[in-house]
């Protein structure tokens, strides 16, 4: 009861008018730099900590999560309107948001977006309030043996998006993987396909190769419907009334999708290391492998929208419970929040919930009160964007362009990563000409590099010893699942080729 009562008076902190101006101004600064391409949500945290030096705790917490849970939503944005996501964790949800964009469903797509992104942390909130330190506990048995074998058992979706082809898909996640080994070598610092290069020597940043991948050769390709004169708008109009609104039966179908994701952000949240680019990939495959009719992802289904959107956003809530009981941040993001925590003189970890109860709970309050919000500010925003990614493919376009460039440099102010992006996007764009799965290829180039590292600590600490990988009931778990996963691939890849022989 006594948590109860806390909780309450952090909504009563929270919704005094001046806190609850600064949860509004970081819902505002996270949703329009996260539809930017390139300016993600970790930037909308490092551009508002400066602001937040001389706020109160309470001030300057909850609008820093709120721009930082607003801001994995913003990705959504573009990513549905133009086929680009503003932020890694919205990679996902291009494939069937603009797909459905597409079909003139835009704005059902956002509806359905900004519905599954707040279910999603309004989740994983209540999750963080009730059950932090029993979940943090279960993350911090987590050592390199079990990371390793939770990202070998992650390789396994490569497969699953394939589509139709499993070799192009197979070929794909590789060639990712070669990218992700791009960098110095983590255990004897040594330059790996470098090629001589000071800047490659650090690796090629995420946000840069999925700009160029995904965005770029976007434009390239409606450049080239340019040059055979079959330029049209953007987005087509809706058809009909239905086509702009969240139905009953949407909410019916995408209730388990929102469940079953929110669920699974929840998991990766709290494990150290993750975040929302991978929780947004295993929420799609999981949604896609459950669906009633899988056959729809790809082209358009609701479905995908929100299994990939309840993911990511839950993962922002459930960051917080590493954060806030052990002092380890989940990702980048929660990494500068612990910077924020810092610069008001608290210390995140066991000891918070002792010495400054009452700013945890105005953080918990503001968590779960942010998510009104979004949904208020973005009801009465997204005509407006939607709007503007109706004109003309020849006027969007060099807009989509110019966003990725000044992004991508904004990023490190450094011309060298404009050259990475522009060499992605030729890549992307000639796999998309041979119909390669994009997705194969971001999935491999995000897992590499921690496969990779937790994979070859995992021997260092045993010596060599192979063994490391069966010495857990954690790691049996994901060997089998892994196990599990492979065989459901396999017998859904057998039941497609039969169906097609038997047409």
């Amino acid at each position: 009861m006594d948590a109860l009562s806390m909780l309450f008076d952090g909504f009563v902190a929270v919704l005094q008018p001046e806190n609850l101006l600064y949860l509004v101004g970081g819902v505002l600064i996270g949703v329009i730099l996260g539809a930017i391409p390139g300016l993600s949500a970790t930037m909308a945290i490092a551009l508002v900590i400066p602001l937040t030096y001389y706020l109160t705790p309470t001030q300057s917490l909850i609008m820093l999560l709120a721009a930082y849970n607003a801001g994995t939503f913003g990705g959504s944005m573009s990513a549905i309107l133009i086929g680009t996501p503003g932020t890694v964790s919205a990679a996902a949800t291009v494939t069937d948001g603009y797909a459905l964009a597409k079909q003139g469903k835009a704005r059902k797509a956002i509806k359905g977006a900004l519905f599954s992104s707040c279910f999603g942390c309004l989740f994983s909130s209540i999750i963080l309030v009730i059950i932090a330190q029993p979940i943090a506990k279960v993350a911090l048995k987590f050592g390199p043996a079990e990371y390793a074998v939770l990202m070998l058992f992650s390789l396994t979706i490569i497969a699953s998006a394939a589509g139709k082809s499993l070799t192009k898909g197979l070929l794909g996640g590789c060639i990712g993987l070669f990218f992700g080994c791009v960098g110095m070598d983590a255990s004897y610092t040594i330059p790996r396909l470098t090629f001589g290069s000071l800047k490659l020597s650090s690796g090629i940043d995420l946000v840069v190769m999925l700009i160029g991948a995904l965005a770029l050769s976007e434009v390239l390709k409606q450049v080239e419907t340019v040059a055979l004169g079959q330029t049209s708008a953007q987005l087509p109009e809706p058809s009909c009334k239905d086509d702009t609104r969240f139905l009953k039966s949407d909410f019916k179908l995408c209730l388990p999708h929102w469940l079953r994701s929110s669920a699974l952000g929840c998991a990766i949240g709290a494990l150290p290391g993750l975040g929302p680019s991978l929780a947004c990939y295993i929420g799609y495959d999981v949604g896609h492998k459950t669906a009633k009719h899988p056959e729809q992802f790809g082209k358009g289904a609701l479905e995908g929208v929100a299994a990939a959107e309840a993911a990511n956003n839950a993962v922002c809530g459930a960051n917080m419970i590493p954060l806030l009981s052990l002092g380890v941040p989940g990702d980048t993001g929660a990494a500068l929040l612990i910077s924020a925590f810092l610069v008001q003189g608290l210390t995140p970890g066991p000891l918070i919930f002792t010495e400054s109860p009452e700013t945890v709970y105005n953080v918990y309050a503001g968590l779960i009160l942010c998510n009104i919000v979004l949904l208020g500010i973005t009801l009465l925003i997204y005509r407006a964007f939607t709007k503007i990614c109706s004109m003309e493919t020849t006027i969007i376009f060099p807009c989509v362009l110019a966003f990725c460039v000044i992004g991508v440099y904004a990023l490190n102010s450094n011309l060298d990563d404009v050259w990475i992006m522009l060499f992605f996007g030729v890549i992307g764009y000639i796999l998309s000409k041979f119909k390669f799965p994009m997705a194969t290829l971001l999935i491999g180039f995000i897992l590499s590099p921690l496969f990779e590292k937790n994979f070859r600590r995992a021997l260092i600490l045993n010596s060599g010893d192979w063994s490391i990988f069966f010495s857990s009931p954690l790691c049996w778990l994901f060997w089998a699942a892994t196990i599990l996963s492979v065989f459901f691939i396999v017998r859904g890849k057998r039941k497609d080729k039969n169906l097609q022989d038997g047409l």
